[in-house]
């Protein structure tokens, strides 16, 4: 059953949308929609004289007001204007947004636009910068002035600010570098607090009132400027990371000695030469008649060398028959010598460290002048010597710079031209500069720095020693075969700051069971372990509270040796009485004493006071009578 006046409603609703749209087509080529070739696009065409040039946004008809300006409940404005003075959208955006809007003759031109949905402030950047302006607000007014009187207005207004910055990675003259390109023309900065290269102090750098605090940069500019080169610096000065290089130097030496040789001498008529001393060097105790005295036209003695007996031998015969004599010499040794050191050195990111395992062998340079000669001492570095520097990289890769050498020296007299004795060091060296990549944590193996050498030497008799098998005993021979190879091994480790502290708690632990290691080897009635082993007693005592036990083991450990400044806070604590030390000065006892007994009548005999009382004091007595009223304490015998 169909409800009365349905349908007629309906058709009345759809009739008065229609005739809506209707009305809005005809209206549409007023506002210069396109409507084909007859309606022209130019502005200056569709506007007749004294017609209004404020249109409303295209397909919201009636939603902006008379003027082309609406304003709505968010406080956003919505402006389409075209062709309008710039002066007229000004007095209709204050209007609209109702503010006060203030500008001068100069602000001239006109505005086309369209904005929807934007604040006051952007609509009045939009329409003014295009046109060569800017706003300034102050309290309820918003002034218009053009670009460069606003910039001049802002450099008259602003003033110059000063700001400490403290740093605590950066180095003051690197921090004012960083800062000089973004100060402005009237910007300038002060570093503060930088450290000289080097550690050995001198006299020369002693009472210097130098800066003594955390670096600064002192910056005088614009605040803005300075906030840019706060930012900056802020994210430089930051920790640096630390690689912790852990090396093992292995240094291994192979010396191998041979030498196999035989002496003979003999002597003829040896009853004119009864006094000599030296049987193996007969002819040489013939050239010296201080040594040997023989009857030297009835002697004839010879000898041969060649062996060198004298010399380290491990084996060594000697014979002695009537006028001959014969030495054997022979020898095998072998020195096998290695040393591993093991040293760990923490290195900050891009600084150098070193090692030095060796010896420092000094040597004398002279400097001559004109008037003066002045001699000095110099140092060269020898034995095992590494010096790295590491490169971290954001992936923890690790690069190092590394220059292990290793070096031996020797220092040779020397005359100078004026006759000066000077010394010249020598150094036999061998070294490697290399730069490579490791990953963080992975070892790094250098070794090849290996030499050999090799000394063959052969001694012999003229012509005997050439004949076959026997000549054997006319012959020496020494050899000498020495090698020396280094290794490095060396891990470079980022590490963190919490993982340092570890390590650190870790090497006290090491230190102490080291410590207790050493001590264990001694003998059990050494003051060292009978006072260890009394300290250790009297500590558990305290702890479990058995307080008269823990005296008594003080006591016993001070009695063996009286230097234990701990024992002693643990014997005051038990007693409460604290020891106290006596001055054996007298002069200082008696000064202290007068100074606390304060001027006696008759000291000052021309004041009235002193001199009316001088009758009625009483003597001061001896100097035994004064000494006994000192208090026994601190300054007393």
């Amino acid at each position: 059953m169909e409800r009365p006046g349905h349908v007629g409603g309906l058709e009345s609703s759809m009739t008065t949308r229609s005739i809506a749209m209707l009305i809005l087509a005809l209206a549409l080529p007023a506002y210069g929609q396109d409507v084909g070739e007859d309606t022209p696009n130019d502005p200056d065409t569709q506007l007749g004289a004294g017609e209004a040039a404020v249109l409303a946004p295209v397909g919201d008809a009636g939603s902006l007001g008379d003027d082309g300006v609406d304003v709505n409940r968010f406080g956003t404005v919505d402006l389409n204007v075209r062709a309008v003075d710039i002066g007229e959208v000004l007095r209709m955006l204050g209007d609209g947004a109702g503010r006060n809007i203030v500008f001068g003759s100069e602000v001239a031109g006109t505005v086309t636009t369209s904005l929807r949905d934007v604040t006051l402030d952007e609509a009045l950047t939009a329409i003014l910068k295009v046109n060569g302006y800017g706003h300034v607000s102050e309290g309820n007014f918003i002034y218009v002035y053009p670009l460069e009187t606003i910039a001049q207005m802002e450099q008259a207004s602003r003033q110059r600010v000063e700001r400490i910055i403290p740093l605590y990675y950066l180095q003051g003259a690197e921090a004012a570098r960083i800062a000089e390109p973004m100060l402005s023309g009237v910007g300038q900065v002060i570093s503060l607090g930088d450290v000289e290269e080097g550690y050995d102090p001198d006299t020369q750098s002693g009472g210097v009132d130098s800066y003594a605090f955390a670096a600064k940069l002192v910056v005088f500019d614009y605040s803005e400027n300075i906030d840019r080169i706060e930012g900056v610096i802020r994210e430089l000065d930051v920790s640096p990371k630390q690689v912790l290089v852990e090396g093992t130097i292995l240094s291994a030496a192979v010396s191998e000695d041979n030498a196999f040789g035989i002496d003979m001498s003999f002597i003829v008529n040896p009853m004119d030469a009864i006094d000599y001393v030296n049987p193996i060097n007969l002819v040489d105790d013939i050239l010296n008649p201080g040594v040997f005295n023989p009857n030297q036209t009835h002697t004839t003695a010879g000898q041969s060398t060649v062996g060198q007996v004298g010399e380290a031998a491990g084996f060594k015969i000697g014979l002695l028959q009537d006028n001959f004599h014969f030495f054997l010499r022979a020898l095998d040794e072998v020195t096998d010598t290695t040393v591993i050191a093991r040293p760990k050195v923490l290195c900050l990111n891009r600084q150098k460290a070193e090692i030095l395992v060796g010896e420092r062998v000094g040597y004398l340079t002279t400097t001559q002048t004109d008037t003066a000669t002045t001699q000095t001492v110099e140092f060269l570095d020898t034995g095992t010597h590494l010096v790295f520097r590491p490169y971290i990289s954001p992936n923890d890769m690790i690069r190092m710079e590394l220059y292990p050498r290793l070096s031996s020296a020797t220092v040779t007299p020397v005359t100078t031209p004026t006759g000066q004795p000077i010394t010249i060091p020598n150094e036999n060296t061998t070294e490697v500069f290399t730069n490579v990549r490791v990953r963080d944590g992975e070892t790094i193996v250098l070794g090849g720095l290996f030499q050999e050498s090799t000394a063959i030497t052969r001694r012999n008799v003229p012509l005997l020693g050439d004949i076959p098998l026997a000549g054997n005993a006319f012959k020496g021979q020494d050899d000498q075969v020495g090698r020396e190879e280094v290794i490095f091994l060396l891990t470079p480790t980022i590490v963190k700051d919490d993982r340092l502290a570890e390590m650190g708690d870790d090497s006290l632990e090491i230190m102490d069971s080291v410590r207790v290691g050493a001590r264990s080897g001694l003998l059990p009635w050494s003051r060292e372990q009978v006072t260890a082993n009394f300290n250790r007693d009297a500590l558990k005592a305290f702890r479990e509270g058995e307080l008269d036990l823990a005296m008594y083991y003080a006591d016993s450990s001070l009695r063996h040796n009286a230097q234990q400044p701990e024992l002693r806070q643990l014997r005051e604590s038990l007693t409460g009485e604290a020891d106290r030390t006596w001055e054996r000065h007298l002069g200082r006892r008696i000064m202290e004493r007068e100074m606390l007994r304060g001027p006696a009548p008759g000291d000052f005999p021309d004041t009235p006071e002193d001199a009316s009382s001088d009758a009625a004091s009483p003597s001061p007595g001896t100097m035994r009578d004064r000494l006994s009223t000192v208090p026994f304490g601190s300054s007393g015998f």
